[in-house]
């Protein structure tokens, strides 16, 4: 019996322990230790080729920098960037433009031709970029419409590779072409991204559709389905994801979609959408349960 009680009062412990992330922060450096690991905090942001505090449709990276830097990321991935567009000006490169003003490092992929320059995806990161990708992912045939990019980077968090990918899926009503595109990334994931993945952006689409469906048959969704991003000054739709694979090398600690007063600059919303900010717990091979004694 006291064996038995014994083994029920450890296991208490080591629960409320693992549940509380901020054990240590409030009983001292000697309590027992939480799960290990990295905590990441990533940023998704649709950024509207940063024509959304500019009454004249010109690129204003300030407002958008802005609203990055509140909330401090380590990595965001970008939508609706504009490179050397006549709209939003030819000699800004918003990636890089903003990367520069934030201090991090930067990746772009082309989706499309547009106005002049190039539009896509981009990923921003606070850590040293090891190396870059950028796929391309079709339309469906039955329904024409643009192509768009898997912009992918590759970094390296406490000796381990974690790879974090940008992508923006079709925007027409209809699923097909996002069903394309959703399963040319499954593709890319389980034939060429051979190892940790978050994977972030404006997926145009639902959490009861079926292209969520097919997202999160190969990657686990972060946040919940009433969290809205879209459209920013009142939201009515959650389109805009962070997921990340395989399940069992993270663990969310947070997940919430920015406040408007958050989002705004001057009184002005820097974005059509809200951006969503969840901290993730990375575990290398070392931090797994499986490899402690």
């Amino acid at each position: 019996m006291k064996k038995t009680i014994c083994l029920w009062a450890l296991l208490l412990i080591v629960v409320s322990c693992t549940n509380d992330d901020n054990y240590n922060d409030e009983h001292g450096d000697k309590a027992v230790i939480p799960p290990k690991g990295r905590i990441i905090r990533i940023m998704t942001y649709n950024i509207y080729g940063a024509r959304a505090t500019s009454p004249a449709n010109a690129a204003d990276l300030d407002a958008l920098a802005e609203v990055i830097r509140r909330q401090d990321p380590d990595f965001v991935t970008l939508n609706e960037v504009d490179v050397f567009t006549n709209r939003t000006g030819k000699d800004v490169h918003q990636a890089r433009d903003l990367a520069a003003k934030l201090g991090m490092e930067w990746h772009f992929s082309k989706a499309i031709d547009r106005d002049g320059g190039e539009y896509g995806d981009a990923v921003l990161s606070k850590h040293p970029i090891i190396e870059t990708r950028s796929y391309r992912l079709p339309c469906a045939a039955s329904q024409p419409g643009e192509d768009r990019s898997l912009c992918v980077i590759r970094v390296e968090i406490d000796g381990k590779d974690l790879y974090v990918a940008s992508t923006h899926l079709d925007h027409l009503s209809g699923d097909a072409s996002r069903l394309v595109q959703a399963n040319e990334i499954r593709r890319i994931r389980d034939t060429e991204l051979d190892g940790d993945l978050i994977l972030a952006g404006d997926l145009n689409a639902i959490p009861s559709s079926n292209v969520i469906a097919t997202m999160t048959a190969f990657l686990t969704n972060v946040g919940t389905i009433d969290q809205y991003t879209f459209p920013s000054e009142n939201p009515t739709r959650k389109i805009d994801y962070i997921l990340y694979a395989p399940i069992g090398h993270f663990g969310v600690q947070n997940c919430t979609v920015v406040s408007r007063s958050d989002q705004q600059v001057d009184g002005v919303d820097a974005s059509d959408h809200r951006p969503v900010v969840a901290d993730i717990r990375f575990q290398t091979e070392e931090d797994l349960p499986e490899n402690q004694e």
